[in-house]
């Protein structure tokens, strides 16, 4: 290959990184026509030299609407394999590929896919090759890119080759890319040499202008022979697009067929499956005679293999899509369907009518609706949102066309692409859609992916046209009012939304909640009654209370509650569900719970590893605000451990989001985090001026709810910077903001702030005070932070023995978290004090990352690799890799040896 010595070694290692046991993702990014698939060509005659299992597949521009096409053309010859697969994962793939009459889900296929990978590449190394992604089916990009994210160690390759500048149908961010530009000047001479064009340098030159470089363009046109035709107004039109180019050279290749072949061509561009019976059993309907293909098939542009057809390459079957006149369109689409409808297959056989209708057909728009609907039912949600717009199309009523739209958009936000739900919403918004739909469409867009504030106002209004005719509906709506307030910073708003609830007509169940939601700090209901939540809340809303709702509102009552164990058991419980039910876009929502209470508990390895998970689901689902907030997690992770450059790049990347949208929790959080980072530093000062944003009502940054539990952490840094005359007022200013969060924590964290405050003869009772409050037990870095500000204090006011005692506290529970700024601060009081030098006697665990110590932890518990990984989303092969690492790092070499270990970290200043 001309001019790719780079591009062919970065595929080298990724093949040999495959072989050697490590997955990898590469994405070949161009332009069309710029060697991607020559470059996946050369991989494939790498992989059959070592030799690799190659599975394939391409996307088609005429079949993007079919959920799972690609994955089903992908995974063929592999089928064999699904027995190996846990039970629910086989039937959701068979399902999902039409084996099977199955229900699934796009997060249970994905999760079968990964699986079924691992399982294909135990035999040897997998590569796994994809091209023209961008025109992939939605439902199979993203169960490859789930899958992608998720191959850790396995021998398995993957590269998608996409072309730009398309839209891509799932999100790429974070995979590794590999941009491919044109050739240059002399690379061009030798392509073109090598086709037979040998030019003057200023000729040349002028061909590689106009065409960018582009290796198919050139070859194309060097196929012409006839350089006068190719390039007679190079001079006046160098700088024309080159898919303009590329264009000309397929559509004049194709002019030379005779008008049966052009014909049957554009029969073969039209079908989308490349199915060859389908095609001639077409073509025959339109006349055409059964050889009409072959000169096609001689001169290259097609190639017959089998049951298939394929085009040399896709830009040949847009070209010849593209080019022909809609009546001609419109007669190889009926002929598609009139066939398939003779083999029984009548939904592909609607879609063709579909798209060779103008009219409206309400006939046709009905049978796409009950497509969508199975579609749905499937799993290929992104198949369901087009056949619904084209049902949407051709309904004959006003009314029928602004329902299918709706119905769309809700679907498009069930399947995680809010800006398609947004641009739906506006195309019905100047007809008379009723207007709780509106605003229930427009308030969930915004909660999604937009400005909470604008969430906020949207579902209120939707709950008040709500609250009469379905108060448990409304009920639900304003608790995602309150939610939506809290993020925008209102504090007042969210306890509005949440008292409305109190004035509905609802069940019993429902205004109980509201109640758990409004005074949860203080715990008003009772852990066994909290457990009860869920099925009450079904109960009582009826059509509505199935799937995980019930559960989502007990999880947020546990998050704010005062037991932080009974909340983690219940955040667990209720991803274990949604996980099951397949909703990627909710479990989103619930890790960023899970994450929050792991942090409290001082189960920070654990919290991190689902902030990273909820991060990968917030791109993935298109929730911005929800991807701010697991960065803003993650850059408070790293601050407690000290880790500054991740730090400040986590809270950059959330602010860079946040900001704009006002989602103020993620910007408090993300500011909080900088500030935390720079008190564990010793930084008083630069940690107060960041800290000071959170209070701060004109600042963009601010959020009360943030600020509150960050209080002490602000006073400590005022008067850490020499003024604490600010920490004085910035107290006294917070205590009517929140006067609503009461509970045994929001007592320490109080009695904390004055004892930090007070002077010498009132200190010692408010640190004693929260020590003794129980609002600490389950949160060992308060804990520890209250104990090293009380060891210090005792210190400095020379009662040393107790100062030790303290400070030993503190540093060991420093060092047990990982919190290494905090450690050394707490070690160098303990050595002020008079205690000897310490010796530290670090456990092994906290060298494990975040997955080893989750995996080692299942096990420990007994659950075998295959069980894991489907709670992790793991394959087993990665699992035990994960567990082959960290026997060696926990000093063990058995399985049955962790379930007696502690993982816990210790420090030992004795």
């Amino acid at each position: 290959m001309h001019g790719r010595d780079g591009e062919q070694e970065a595929i080298a290692r990724l093949l040999a990184d495959a072989r050697g046991g490590h997955s990898g993702v590469l994405i070949l990014r161009g332009e069309a026509g710029i060697g991607k698939s020559s470059l996946l060509r050369h991989a494939v005659e790498i992989a059959a030299a070592e030799p690799m299992r190659v599975l394939a597949c391409a996307g088609v521009e005429s079949e993007v609407e079919h959920a799972f096409s690609g994955l089903l053309g992908l995974l063929r010859p592999v089928l064999d394999h699904l027995d190996a697969l846990p039970g629910v994962q086989a039937e959701a793939l068979r399902g999902a590929l039409g084996i099977t009459d199955s229900a699934a889900s796009d997060f249970l296929v994905s999760a079968a896919v990964l699986t079924l990978l691992a399982a294909v590449a135990a035999d040897r190394p997998l590569l796994v090759m994809v091209d023209d992604v961008q025109w992939l089916d939605r439902a199979s990009a993203s169960a490859l890119l789930f899958a992608a994210r998720r191959l850790a160690d396995e021998p398995v390759a993957m590269l998608l080759a996409v072309r730009d500048p398309e839209p891509l149908p799932v999100n790429t961010a974070g995979l590794t890319e590999l941009v491919l530009h044109g050739l240059p000047s002399e690379d061009a001479a030798r392509l073109l040499e090598a086709h037979g064009w040998t030019l003057p340098t200023r000729q040349r030159d002028a061909l590689v202008a106009a065409t960018g470089g582009n290796p198919l363009a050139l070859i194309e046109l060097a196929r012409l022979d006839d350089l006068d035709r190719a390039t007679p107004d190079l001079a006046m039109t160098g700088t024309l697009p080159v898919s303009a180019r590329v264009r000309v050279a397929f559509l004049r290749q194709v002019g030379t067929l005779p008008a049966d072949g052009r014909a049957a061509l554009l029969v073969a561009a039209a079908e989308e499956t490349g199915d060859i019976g389908t095609v001639l059993g077409a073509a025959a309907r339109l006349g055409l005679p059964a050889d009409a293909l072959d000169l096609a098939e001689r001169t290259g542009l097609v190639q017959l293999t089998g049951a298939e057809i394929r085009f040399r390459h896709p830009l040949i079957r847009s070209a010849v899509y593209a080019d022909a006149p809609f009546d001609r369109r419109r007669a190889a689409h009926l002929a598609i369907a009139a066939y398939l409808s003779v083999d029984g297959k009548n939904d592909q056989a609607t879609w063709h009518r579909a798209v060779a209708t103008t009219a409206p057909d309400e006939k046709i728009a009905a049978a796409l609706e009950r497509s969508a609907d199975a579609a749905r039912r499937r799993g290929g949600a992104a198949a369901a949102i087009s056949v619904l717009q084209q049902a949407a199309r051709l309904s004959e009523s006003p009314a029928d066309r602004r329902r299918r739209t709706v119905t769309a958009a809700f679907v498009a936000l069930d399947a995680g692409r809010p800006a398609l739900a947004r641009t739906l919403v506006d195309q019905v918004m100047a007809e008379p859609v009723p207007a709780v739909t509106l605003a229930q469409l427009n308030g969930t867009i915004e909660l999604y992916s937009g400005d909470p504030a604008i969430a906020y106002a949207h579902l209120m209004r939707c709950a008040e046209l709500m609250a009469s005719d379905e108060p448990e509906e409304a009920a639900w709506t304003l608790t995602l009012a309150a939610g939506s307030a809290l993020h925008a910073g209102d504090m007042e708003a969210t306890l509005l939304a949440t008292l409305r609830i109190t004035d509905l007509d609802c069940a019993p169940a429902t205004l109980r909640a509201a109640k758990g939601l409004l005074e949860g700090s203080e715990g008003v209901i009772t852990g066994a009654e909290l457990w009860e939540l869920p099925g009450a809340l079904a109960q009582s809303q009826g059509r509505n209370g199935g799937g995980e709702r019930p559960w989502m509102w007990a999880t947020v009552i546990g998050w704010m509650g005062p037991d932080d164990h009974q909340a983690l058991r219940l955040a667990e419980a209720t991803g274990r569900r949604v996980r099951a039910a397949g909703s990627p876009a909710l479990l989103t929502e619930v890790l960023f719970y899970h994450a929050d209470i792991e942090f409290r508990l001082g189960h920070w390895m654990e919290g991190a590893a689902h902030a990273e998970e909820g991060l990968r689901f917030g791109y993935e689902t298109g929730q911005r605000g929800w991807t701010a907030n697991f960065l803003a997690q993650l850059a408070r992770f790293a601050a407690v451990r000290g880790e500054a450059a991740e730090c400040r790049r986590y809270a950059r990347q959330a602010l860079e989001i946040a900001l704009p949208l006002r989602e103020r929790v993620a910007a408090a959080m993300a500011t909080g985090a900088l500030g935390l980072l720079a008190l564990g530093e010793g930084a008083s000062g630069e940690a107060f001026a960041e800290l000071m944003r959170l209070v701060d009502r004109g600042s963009p940054r601010s959020n009360d709810f943030v600020a509150f539990a960050m209080l002490p952490d602000l006073i400590e840094a005022a008067v850490g910077a020499g003024d604490p005359e600010s920490a004085q007022r910035v107290a006294a200013a917070m205590e009517p903001r929140t006067g609503g969060i009461r509970g045994p924590a929001a007592l320490a964290r109080k009695h904390r702030c004055r004892a930090i405050l007070a002077d010498d003869a009132h200190a010692e009772s408010h640190y004693r005070s929260a020590l003794a409050s129980g609002g600490l037990d389950q949160r060992p870095f308060d804990r520890a932070r209250t104990e090293l500000l009380y060891g210090e204090w005792l210190r400095r006011n020379l009662r040393r023995a107790e100062a030790q005692s303290m400070l030993r506290a503190a540093g060991e529970a420093f060092d047990a978290l990982g919190a290494a700024p905090w450690t050394r601060r707490a070690v160098a009081q303990f050595r002020a004090a008079g205690g000897a030098v310490p010796r530290k006697s670090r456990a092994v665990a906290v060298l494990l990352s975040p997955q080893e110590l989750e995996v080692s932890r299942l096990a420990s518990e007994g659950l075998s690799n295959r069980e894991i990984g489907s709670r992790m989303h793991l394959s087993p092969r990665t699992v035990g890799s994960h567990l082959y690492r960290a026997f060696p790092k926990l000093g063990i070499s058995t399985r049955a040896e962790l379930r007696g270990l502690d993982l816990d970290l210790e420090l030992d200043l004795g």
